[in-house]
């Protein structure tokens, strides 16, 4: 009998199916899953197609695209067939819209008999070292991981990989499929079993490369090796905050780029914001891309006001009002807000 180490949840949703000669196929879903989905179509995949891209809607006319794989092929009634995804590639932005999408409906999800399996498994790596961290991500920028854990993990199986340092660094959450697992004998630890996990990243390893690329470099040029990311402590998840504004600034594939270039590369003079106030900056890269992360920082930098008695400057202000505006136009609202945030001049 299967053991589920994801819960699916029943949902049935239309679809797109992009076949790699690019033609389209329209499809319902039957499940969902953090690994992939079932879907039901009317029209047949011809055998040799392997691998496609499956895009499902999102809020605002946004959609979650997903590079995957096809496990099997089920024949229904008449023309009608099922066949089982595994998602194998998605993009930090996409991640995080599919992570949201699950968390939502599980929180509609009444199915029992699932009631005990997590949507995903989490492998969790605490750092506590700055040459240790340097030393991850040397592996996660060539697209894997090793590590020896305490659990056995299935071979094929995705997992989600948070990197935890303790360094006032925010957490990096990555996904990732077990390739390779092998019990080990290790002196001192006869009174439990290790295993060494081997994984390898279920994203883009261009987005992977620039952004830890421009991470080893900050950490580098920073004397204490950790003060250029003092102000991203309480940032959100790398997958929820970073992948925007890295998808963005590195979009020209400058490893050297940030926001901070990308807001104005189409002129050579600074904004008021990045001139007077840098560290609003580097809080901003940590939320751009993720709606809600992105309004709670947003709604501090209001109730901060700079600490100044009069608030945050006229120019200063309205640099941040067009960064919303654009942020809103770009993403979306969050739920809590309608229009764009008032305050932050006394």
């Amino acid at each position: 009998m299967e053991r589920r180490t994801q819960r699916r949840i029943e949902l049935r949703i239309p679809v797109e199916l992009i076949l790699p000669d690019h033609k389209q196929i329209h499809a319902i879903t039957r499940d969902l899953s953090w690994g992939g989905a079932l879907v039901q179509l009317s029209e047949p995949i011809q055998v040799e197609v392997k691998t496609l891209m499956i895009i499902l809607p999102w809020s605002k006319g946004k959609s979650i695209r997903a590079q995957a794989q096809i496990l099997r092929r089920e024949p229904l009634d008449q023309s009608d067939s099922l066949i089982a995804l595994r998602f194998t590639s998605l993009s930090p932005r996409n991640q995080n819209r599919l992570e949201r999408l699950l968390q939502m409906l599980l929180r509609h999800d009444t199915k029992a008999p699932q009631e005990s399996v997590p949507l995903f498994r989490d492998l969790e790596v605490i750092v506590s070292d700055p040459e240790e961290l340097r030393q991850i991500f040397m592996q996660l920028i060539e697209g894997r991981y090793t590590a020896t854990v305490f659990e056995s993990y299935e071979v094929g199986q995705s997992i989600r990989l948070s990197i935890v340092p303790n360094l006032e660094l925010p957490d990096l959450h990555l996904r990732a499929r077990v390739i390779g697992v092998e019990k080990v004998d290790l002196k001192g630890y006869n009174w439990t079993e290790l295993y060494n996990l081997s994984l390898l990243l279920e994203h883009p390893k261009r987005a992977i490369r620039d952004f830890i690329n421009l991470v080893l470099r900050q950490i580098s040029e920073s004397e204490s090796g950790l003060s250029t990311f003092s102000t991203l402590s309480r940032a959100p998840d790398w997958l929820c905050s970073v992948a925007g504004a890295i998808n963005r600034a590195l979009d020209d594939n400058d490893t050297s780029s940030n926001l901070t270039s990308y807001l104005s590369e189409e002129t050579a003079q600074q904004s008021y914001l990045e001139s007077e106030f840098p560290e609003v900056i580097q809080r901003l890269i940590a939320a751009w891309g993720d709606v809600e992360g992105f309004d709670q920082i947003f709604s501090r930098l209001l109730l901060d006001n700079c600490n100044l008695p009069n608030g945050w400057p006229r120019h200063v202000w309205a640099e941040l009002e067009f960064l919303q505006e654009l942020h809103d136009l770009a993403f979306g609202l969050p739920e809590r807000r309608r229009g764009p945030s008032k305050g932050g001049r006394a």
